[in-house]
């Protein structure tokens, strides 16, 4: 049967009409806003430079259903809250198909109801319960959110260790008080409370008082829970002080944390959710070569911001077209695993609120590296991988 040329044509224009970003195009376009200046240089640039790796990779490996990935915008929130509304505005103006960032949470909080307006994906590397308890529809992590990951930090300080007298040092932002209410929450499970609670400020340089309380109190266990930064100084303090106490946390082991605090951060313990020294082959090849790209070693947020671009692939391959609602309705309640997409590094659940549960690990600071202690898995499960087609 012939077919009118002008006839198909015609069809084929009509149908691009009504759904003008359903079919793959040359390019597709993204944005990366983070912290590049100010206290959240560290842990922002390294997601930034995760992304952009990802992005590389996948673009080499031909695209997502044959588009190349352009980003289109990179925004540096300055660190600061309220900037962060103002770059995400602007980066919306460049209309990208999704946002990858922020990583410091109280930024995420208020910068994600903008792009929520939008209806546009936002892939973050923050991990404050308040960022998925918000009630959005487009904001997934790329690691689980405290009040997930605390719930395998707490049994490790209360059952491994099995810690009695114990404080918890935190940033008083959303990320510190998100970090706070996981952490008792979870502790009360074993029946035990904190015999501490030291709120500290952003980019605090002196935590005598802090110090000297611990040493009153006879503490045993503290949780440092600040920013990489204040980590590193509260543990230089804390070392000089002479403080015979255990220091646990998560981003305290962190490869910013460690750069900051140099010996000072030897013997800590914590949880991760990524390791340039986990047991996995593909997240130690990965670490590898992000150090080939960057000349340095990358920490928990460069892991972060290369599984976001993986998950962004993953799911618009699953859902079979480039369409935003369609994306972010595959996203939610649904496994996304490495034998269908190995950039995600480990298998992963995103949730209805856009919390992740993937495996993680203990570790233990011996000579600025980390020494594997656990290898954990998933909070719960078992999950389900449904189609989106």
């Amino acid at each position: 049967m012939r077919i009118n040329a002008a006839v198909l044509s015609t069809v084929l224009v009509a149908t691009a009409a009504l759904a003008p970003n359903v079919f793959a195009q040359a390019k597709q376009k993204v944005a990366i806003i983070a912290e590049l200046s100010g206290g959240g240089a560290s842990s922002g640039t390294m997601y930034r430079d995760g992304v952009l790796l990802g992005i590389k990779d996948i673009n080499a490996s031909g695209g997502i259903l044959g588009s190349q990935i352009e980003v289109v915008s990179i925004g540096d929130t300055q660190s600061d809250a309220a900037t962060s509304v103002a770059v995400m505005r602007r980066a919306l103006n460049d209309k990208p198909f999704a946002i990858f960032g922020t990583v410091y949470s109280s930024s995420t909080v208020v910068n994600n109801k903008v792009s929520a307006k939008a209806g546009v994906p936002q892939i973050s590397g923050s991990e404050s319960a308040q960022v998925v308890s918000q009630g959005t529809d487009n904001i997934f992590l790329t690691s689980f959110s405290q009040a997930l990951g605390f719930q395998k930090l707490v049994k490790y300080v209360a059952k491994d260790l099995n810690a009695d007298k114990i404080a918890l040092v935190y940033v008083n932002d959303s990320f510190g008080k998100g970090g706070y209410d996981s952490f008792v929450k979870s502790l009360g499970q074993y029946g035990k409370k904190l015999t501490l609670s030291l709120p500290t400020e952003v980019q605090q340089a002196d935590f005598t008082a802090e110090l000297v309380q611990i040493k009153n109190a006879g503490i045993t266990h503290v949780v440092v829970y600040n920013h990489e930064e204040e980590n590193g100084r509260f543990m230089n303090q804390l070392r000089k002080m002479g403080l015979n106490v255990e220091t646990i946390g998560d981003n305290l082991c962190s490869q910013a944390t460690v750069k900051a605090g140099g010996k000072a951060i030897d013997g800590s313990k914590c949880h991760l959710s990524m390791s340039a020294l986990s047991p996995l082959d593909s997240m130690r090849k990965l670490a590898a070569e992000f150090e080939k790209e960057y000349g340095h070693v990358t920490d928990h947020n460069g892991f972060k911001g290369y599984i976001g671009a993986h998950l962004l692939k993953a799911a618009v391959e699953r859902t079979g077209k480039w369409d935003q609602k369609a994306v972010m309705a595959c996203l939610h309640d649904n496994l996304f695993t490495v034998q269908d997409e190995p950039g995600l590094l480990t298998d992963t659940y995103v949730f209805a609120n856009g919390d992740a549960d993937r495996s993680s690990y203990i570790v233990e600071v011996v000579d600025g590296q980390h020494k594997m202690k656990e290898v954990l898995g998933f909070v719960g499960g078992p999950y389900k991988k449904h189609a989106c087609r």
